[in-house]
């Protein structure tokens, strides 16, 4: 038990809470739902239904302090290009610790209030309260500057709130995955490895543009379609398991996320799901990445003194 402790609690000390790494992917999440109010005027946003205005629930004493209720009776658009402003304060990485309170707040008034979500505001909503906690003990102006040289902030409480938080953060995303991959054994396309073949094909959101014909012809083929339905469904559980462990492992899990949330807005275009998820597995993953990130940018720092100690003085 006392190896457990010690263990735990060398953890906590040596938990990076002013990561830039964990800031960039704020910035990712935060651009990405900003891309909704950017491109989606707030008539599309909430959909009528039967010819009658969308009324907002406001019923319960969550749902009562977002933003399209407390602003009740304010033209949505404004209340819109309210929220906007925020994500865009958010994404400038200013005032870590207190902006990532109003990320959960925005996230939250989107993800209670839209009537066409595409997936992203849920899991953008849940990721963005442990992300309050995670940032608890970044006390810097942005969060692109580097960590305080000084450790004293480490031991206070904020500090064990901070690296809860994060693990908090990974257990979500590594829920979020292993859901997503068994729910998919359950239908029938996921099963028999048509799914990619019928998702690229849907009316709504199939593959589309400049890239709608490859994606059409390469899915068409059995072995490509077999392959990507599977693979979806390997990804997900490999990423699920991953992004728990420590080290290296963990990058696997990135390059795997990235990899295939990049194929998905290329295929189907639910752009700014794709990008939330691309930055909450940074997020997820920054006390892996943000070590190797600093080694190589050490190493192309050294690089020039060490060609220029192999050429010698000239004379």
């Amino acid at each position: 038990m006392n190896a457990l402790v010690r263990r735990v609690g060398g953890s906590v000390g040596s938990f990076n809470a002013e990561s830039r790494v964990l800031g960039f992917g704020r910035t990712v999440i935060a651009l990405a739902q900003a891309t909704v109010f950017l491109f989606t005027p707030a008539s599309h946003l909430f959909v009528p239904v039967g010819g009658d205005e969308v009324e907002i629930q406001c019923d319960s004493a969550v749902r009562s302090v977002t933003a399209y209720c407390l602003l009740d009776g304010t033209d949505r658009q404004i209340v819109s290009w309210i929220v906007l402003a925020i994500l865009l304060v958010v994404a400038s990485g200013l005032l870590p610790r207190y902006t990532s309170v109003l990320h959960a707040w925005a996230a939250l008034s989107i993800h209670t209030s839209f009537s066409l979500p595409d997936g992203g505001e849920t899991v953008a909503q849940v990721c963005t309260l442990f992300l309050v906690l995670a940032c608890a003990n970044d006390r810097r102006t942005w969060h692109w500057q580097a960590p305080r040289a000084e450790r004293s902030h480490r031991g206070s409480a904020f500090q064990g709130i901070a690296w809860a938080g994060h693990w908090g953060l990974r257990l979500q995303v590594a829920y979020i995955y292993l859901n997503s991959a068994l729910a998919k054994l359950s239908v029938g396309q996921w099963q028999d490895g048509t799914a990619t073949y019928y998702v690229s094909r849907m009316e709504t959101f199939g593959a589309s543009g400049v890239l709608a014909d490859p994606v059409l012809w390469f899915t068409a083929l059995p072995v490509v379609a077999l392959a990507t339905t599977w693979g979806t469904i390997a990804a997900e559980v490999a990423i699920a398991v991953l992004v728990l462990v420590s080290g290296r492992k963990q990058l696997v899990a990135l390059a795997l996320s990235v990899c295939l949330h990049l194929v998905i807005v290329v295929q189907i275009g639910i752009v700014s799901f794709g990008f939330v998820m691309v930055g909450v597995i940074v997020c997820a993953t920054a006390r892996s990445l943000e070590p190797e990130l600093s080694r190589a940018a050490a190493a192309r720092r050294a690089a020039p003194n060490a060609v220029a100690a192999v050429r010698g003085p000239r004379g």
